[in-house]
């Protein structure tokens, strides 16, 4: 299949800008274990007092929901069941949109399982079984009050869909996913798209993957897509950056892959899924998902602070029209314990007064420099410096070695390297990371003030990492910056743990 026309796309485009930016950024979470949780008796409190999780999530700020949609009936996020959470949604004044899994269980990065009931059907036939789905499940919810006109095909649809995916020894790199599966993941996404039409004429479509650290691969997916007769409205993102897959991904570096998708495909980005944890004291499937991301320590304060942060980044930035925080609402003792933004017992963590901040007042966040207590001691940490200087020498081995070769490796593992007083670990390169560790005599006592007072508190930040939080030097750098008007986060690091940031070289190479 060829392209949609210009004219067509150009429509798409306006009506999915429409229906995410009608307001600004559209603010929104993915909180469907509501109703299971309900049947356990759980409750959710807000300062205190128990209320209705939808009730509550919008008085909180919260305007809108994504709504996880199985093939079956009932279950949890079934028909009956996501036609419930639709209803409630928008009965607390939410704007819910239908995530159209075509599975009937959990379908993302690492599976897509087809529904029992298609499995053994051709392409031809899935496909046919598919578009009479769409058709027939948004029918269905457009006259249960569904207002929303955004449709998510598939949920992170990197490798495929609905039972089209990598077998065992499959490359998925976008070279071979073009050949093997993204094709008839193309076809079977077409089709839904089709039966969604056929039921609501006025249908915009979301695509969502979860290569958030790969700018290349989202690029490739989304061209592919719309090579091939798929309707690409809005372009959706995972982002867990806690998660330390493909590296640290800071703000500003998943900002660039979301401007690299945008000048690809000239869509708007939307964040499906994002979530960010409290504490480091959780386990289970997630139980790596400890990474720090520099400022904003596992702490419930370091969580309301890094999600405040990146509402304002995207609010910001120019290709983000919407976030949607992930299971805010899932809290006990179980995996996503450090992720929910309430606590085990259910009380609102301090992450709620994020969601409550306006768009107008969410503002840009200020340059941040980042600073280490040493013992006796302070020193600037030379981030940007050592980025520079890293990025040159792993080039010079790359060329050395023709390529991340075994010898290659070894090299930059033994190789020294020293940028402005800290030793640069190039081995963690591989993993998309900037390591960086004081050498002896980093810092000089004294020298800390000037560094002070050559920041400008209307446009800068300070980040103070700490390891000995009884240091009486800690209490005068937040005394003096205080005095300069200098804001001050302080990052807690346990001891002989490395500064840890993200870094992109090989991408596109």
């Amino acid at each position: 299949m060829s392209r949609p026309g210009a004219g067509l796309v150009a429509i798409g485009l306006c009506l999915a800008s429409a229906a995410l930016a009608a307001d600004g950024m559209r603010v929104g979470v993915d909180a469907n274990y509501v109703l299971g949780m309900e049947r356990e008796g759980r409750q959710w409190q807000w300062r205190g007092e128990a209320r209705d999780l939808f009730q509550g999530m919008a008085a909180a700020g919260v305007e809108a929901f994504r709504v996880r949609l199985w093939t079956r009936n009932d279950g949890p996020n079934g028909r009956d069941e996501a036609t419930e959470v639709v209803q409630r949604a928008v009965a607390a004044g939410l704007d819910p949109y239908l995530v159209i899994f075509l599975s009937d269980d959990w379908a993302d990065l690492m599976k897509q399982p087809a529904p029992a009931a298609w499995r053994d059907l051709d392409i031809d036939a899935r496909a046919a079984a598919v578009r009479r789905y769409s058709r027939d499940v948004v029918a269905h919810f457009r006259r249960a009050g569904l207002r929303s006109h955004l449709y998510e095909i598939g949920n992170e649809i990197d490798y495929g869909v609905c039972g089209v995916y990598p077998g065992k020894g499959t490359k998925k790199t976008p070279e071979s996913l073009a050949r093997r599966c993204w094709p008839e993941a193309a076809r079977l996404i077409a089709a839904s798209q089709a039966g969604v039409l056929e039921a609501d004429p006025e249908a915009t479509f979301m695509l969502h993957v979860a290569h958030w650290w790969d700018a290349r691969f989202c690029a490739d997916f989304f061209r592919f897509m719309l090579d091939h007769g798929v309707r690409v409205d809005v372009a959706g993102l995972s982002y867990f950056p806690s998660a330390n897959i493909g590296g640290s991904l800071q703000m500003e570096q998943f900002g660039e892959v979301a401007s690299h998708l945008h000048a690809a495909i000239q869509r708007p980005i939307a964040i499906p899924e994002t979530a960010y944890p409290s504490t480091r004291d959780f386990s289970g499937q997630f139980s790596r998902w400890k990474k720090e991301t520099p400022g904003y320590p596992l702490t419930p304060d370091g969580q309301r602070l890094w999600l405040s942060d990146f509402l304002a980044f995207c609010q910001h930035h120019p290709a983000i029209d919407a976030v949607y925080y992930w299971s805010p609402e899932w809290y006990g003792e179980g995996m996503w314990k450090a992720f929910s933004c309430f606590d085990v017992e259910g009380n609102s963590r301090p992450a709620w007064e994020s969601f409550a901040v306006p768009a107008a007042g969410r503002v840009a966040a200020k340059r941040t420099v980042y600073m280490e207590a040493l013992q006796e001691s302070v020193a600037t940490v030379p981030v940007e410096e050592a980025r520079q200087v890293a990025e040159a020498t792993l080039r010079e081995e790359l060329r050395r070695h023709g390529g991340v070769t075994s010898d290659y490796i070894e090299a930059i593992t033994k190789r020294e390297l020293v940028v402005a007083g800290y030793r640069v670990a190039l081995r963690a390169s591989l993993t998309g990371n900037l390591a960086l560790s004081a050498a002896a005599g980093a810092g000089a006592a004294g020298h800390w003030r000037d560094a002070v007072n050559r920041l400008d508190g209307d446009k800068d930040r300070l980040v103070l990492f700490v390891r000995r939080p009884d240091d009486p030097l800690v209490a005068d750098i937040l005394a003096h910056a205080a005095a300069c008007g200098v804001a001050v986060l302080t990052h807690p690091l346990l001891p002989e743990t490395p500064l840890t940031f993200g870094f992109k070289l090989l991408q596109n190479e």
